[in-house]
């Protein structure tokens, strides 16, 4: 049975924000059954929406960040033994570029477990999401599909594009993790004045277009 202590890691695999994929099914919500008592779980996303988390197992590893200066690289294992991580690698080119989330709170802090609610569910007690995107599949078999993941910051060794460069314009979602701007501004045009705007003139901005790129 678990422990109300028991840390529990929630994923999201979903397409990057400036895909083109129309007929992707996701976001596609998943919990190892190992954390779980092989029980589906309710939490929040990143939007702060409740959404079901169902069983798949999945291992991770390499979220540390060390002294070296060089980001991280984690290994997301999904088992494979239904044939869905081959349906989709073929269907999706191997994931590449699709983003990948993880929340990370308490069993005490669920919404539910296997349907039953729980009395000490709390939507705000998680560690920061972390939001990352499959740089590339390093394995596939029957037993199941291995990705290396890459920072949303390190750009070294990976093919571009992964995503567009922008001059004028952010893709960033509007007071989402990357954009973290917590004012009173209900909507943003998405451009560098924008975010100025927002943000103050000289203040380190959370801008994520490329000012300096000559298409617009």
């Amino acid at each position: 049975m678990l422990k109300s202590d028991a840390l529990i890691d929630l994923y999201c695999i979903d397409v990057g924000s400036t895909s083109t994929i129309t007929d992707w099914p996701g976001p596609l919500y998943f919990v190892s059954p190992e954390q779980t008592d092989a029980q589906d779980v309710q939490y929040v996303n990143i939007n702060g929406d409740i959404v079901t988390y169902t069983q798949k197992i999945v291992s991770a590893g390499g979220f540390e960040i060390t002294g070296s200066n060089k980001l991280p690289q984690p290994k997301l294992t999904f088992t494979n033994v239904d044939g869905s991580m081959f349906a989709m690698n073929r269907a999706y080119d191997d994931l590449l570029g699709f983003r990948v989330i993880r929340i990370r709170t308490f069993r005490r802090f669920l919404r539910s477990i296997g349907g039953t609610n729980n009395p000490g569910y709390n939507a705000n007690a998680h560690y920061t999401p972390e939001q990352w995107y499959v740089n590339r599949k390093m394995e596939e078999s029957v037993v199941g599909c291995v990705y290396e993941l890459a920072s949303v910051f390190d750009v070294e060794g990976i093919r571009f594009p992964k995503r567009r460069m922008y001059s004028n314009y952010c893709p960033f979602a509007y007071k989402g993790p990357e954009c973290q701007y917590d004012g009173n501004e209900t909507s943003c045009p998405k451009t560098l004045e924008g975010c100025k705007e927002r943000f103050g003139a000289n203040a380190d901005l959370r801008y994520g277009g490329f000012p300096t790129a000559s298409n617009t």
